[in-house]
């Protein structure tokens, strides 16, 4: 029997029964009870969609391409302007397959509350990671700067492989039984990566906040630069977070 017949059939039989309670008393309602927990159980087991999975990995590969344009402006900083621009295009379709998540979660009657709410918080951490690429980026365009700021310049990197490894996750998902290994592996390494971004937070916030400044223009943009590394220590976070719930899926034996 279709997954989609067996929980029509069952909410038949969820009716039947809510009408025995009301011209049967306290039994039924025993009974009903019971059956609730079947009910629910059951839908636990039941086969689940895999369309998610398409729609993880399409925006695993968003995030990937926006902390490579974050790299890529290091080699050029001329490309400040466009490579912003290309970087709220990203948001934009990212923040749509967000969306399209939202909707497919709604109309699917194959998890319960709680896993729906793993995948809705996971989407969003993941979208998160490029919303703060393109936030640094649209700050940048606040300095005088010449030439690419040295903590940008630190944290690309890292958030680039960090994004690189939640891409090679989010395909283990797909079969949990061969590639449980590989994604414990994924999420310790993004865990690692995280504690070396926290290393040059901590380095460019004692510069930023002790040594002394000469001029008003280089404290205003010194403000701006302690901003841009706030907000890609963030990105890192929201790396780390991602790891987090995927370890969970992980725990769960799958999503």
């Amino acid at each position: 029997m279709k997954k989609g017949k067996a929980l029509e059939r069952f909410a038949a039989i969820k009716k039947r029964e809510e009408g025995d309670i009301a011209s049967h008393g306290f039994f039924p309602v025993l009974k009903m009870i019971l059956f609730n927990s079947v009910f629910e159980r059951m839908s636990v087991f039941l086969p689940h969609d895999r369309k998610f999975f398409e729609l993880f990995e399409a925006l695993a590969d968003k995030a990937v391409e926006a902390s490579q344009l974050l790299v890529d402006l290091g080699a050029d900083y001329s490309y400040l302007s466009r490579i912003g621009e290309e970087l709220k295009a990203l948001e934009e379709e990212a923040d749509s397959v967000v969306h399209q998540i939202i909707h497919e979660l709604y109309y699917d009657h194959t998890r319960v509350t709680e896993e729906k709410g793993d995948i809705r918080y996971f989407a969003h951490n993941l979208d998160n990671i490029i919303d703060g690429v393109e936030k640094a980026v649209a700050r940048l365009a606040f300095t005088q700067r010449p030439a690419i700021p040295e903590p940008v310049s630190e944290f690309s990197p890292i958030i680039l492989e960090a994004s690189l490894e939640i891409r090679k996750a989010i395909s283990c998902l797909r079969d949990m039984r061969c590639e449980e290994g590989s994604l414990e592996t994924h999420c310790i390494r993004i865990n690692e990566l995280e504690n070396e971004a926290d290393k040059i937070n901590r380095k460019w916030l004692k510069m930023l906040m002790t040594t002394p400044v000469k001029e008003t223009e280089e404290l205003l943009e010194r403000q701006v630069l302690k901003e841009i590394v706030d907000i890609l220590e963030d990105t890192m976070d929201q790396c780390e977070d991602v790891a987090n719930i995927l370890e969970t899926f992980r725990l769960k034996g799958g999503v």
